[in-house]
């Protein structure tokens, strides 16, 4: 078979076991939240980089989150998912219930919301959405823009977690022999190739391939259209019948790939959470360069 009918196979595959529903679940574009603002089940969260622009203005009953609220500082750097407990907290104390609706965005093209939707959804919560295009889209289109601060009613969460969403490095390192894995690593091309880099080793996971998680994004910040997403990680061999581990440099990135992912109704996708401010900085793990 040549590469160009390859790929074609891939693309189809892809298509066949995808399901539609995954875009309408979990992203949500500007006009479906608009008209649903208001709804008691509803949670929108602003994770806007700078607190000071939520103050300036947000969209109308968002909470903000940090995107470093999302996630636990590790000391020996990096960060970590919360714990169930911890991860309770943070939810109990933006008001989201069991059955809350939340729905995110930022101003980053999805980075920091993609990471509270993996936090999400490793701590089980099922309804969970990005809001497509972020605030640019939103005052773009003219929707309602407000400085009120929300001060929501605290609630008691109960995570009902989901271990298989999230790896270790013990988990990567002992099936990288696994033929029906595939590891995405949503780092710069410099830092893939060991040009760049930010921990003791340079270079990458072996086997992993690079797909730079800005390739996800349109020149608006919004995400590209299903189908051109999906074309772009099956022609890179990563299909919907394989197991996808997802990694950069603290997951913050790689967070963004992890939804696009799941956006495309890929079952068994997990992120190596500690990623390679772990992997690059221990001794005792295999790493590879493009040459090797």
């Amino acid at each position: 078979m040549t590469a160009t009918r390859l790929t074609l196979a891939l693309i189809l595959l892809a298509a066949s076991v995808t399901p539609a529903a995954a875009q309408a679940s979990i992203l949500a574009p500007a006009e479906w939240l608009a008209q649903r603002l208001g709804s008691p089940d509803l949670r929108v969260v602003d994770m806007t980089t700078e607190p000071e622009e939520y103050q300036k203005g947000h969209i109308p009953g968002a909470v903000y989150l940090n995107v470093n609220d999302a996630r636990i500082k590790v000391p020996a750097g990096g960060f970590r998912l919360p714990t169930p407990g911890e991860g309770a907290r943070l939810l109990g104390s933006l008001g989201i219930g069991p059955k809350t609706h939340v729905v995110i965005y930022d101003d980053s093209g999805g980075l920091h919301a993609s990471r509270l939707f993996f936090t999400l959804e490793v701590l089980g919560h099922e309804r969970v959405a990005i809001l497509d295009g972020g605030s640019h889209r939103w005052r773009a289109l003219n929707l309602p823009w407000t400085t009120e601060i929300l001060r929501p009613a605290p609630t008691t969460y109960a995570p009902r977690l989901q271990p298989e969403r999230v790896v270790s490095a013990e988990w990567v390192r002992d099936h990288l022999a696994q033929r029906d894995l595939v590891i995405v690593d949503a780092r710069t091309p410099a830092e893939y190739a060991g040009k760049d880099v930010r921990a003791k080793r340079g270079g990458h996971i072996p086997g992993a391939v690079n797909i730079e998680w800005k390739q996800n994004l349109k020149p608006d910040w919004s995400f590209k259209p299903v189908d051109d997403l999906r074309a772009m990680y099956a022609a890179q061999g990563v299909t919907p019948d394989k197991t996808v581990v997802t990694y950069c440099q603290t997951h913050h990135r790689a967070s963004h790939t992890y939804f696009v992912l799941r956006l495309l109704g890929y079952p068994r996708v997990a992120g190596y959470d500690r990623s390679w401010i772990e992997w690059g900085n221990r001794d005792d793990l295999p790493i590879a360069h493009p040459s090797n």
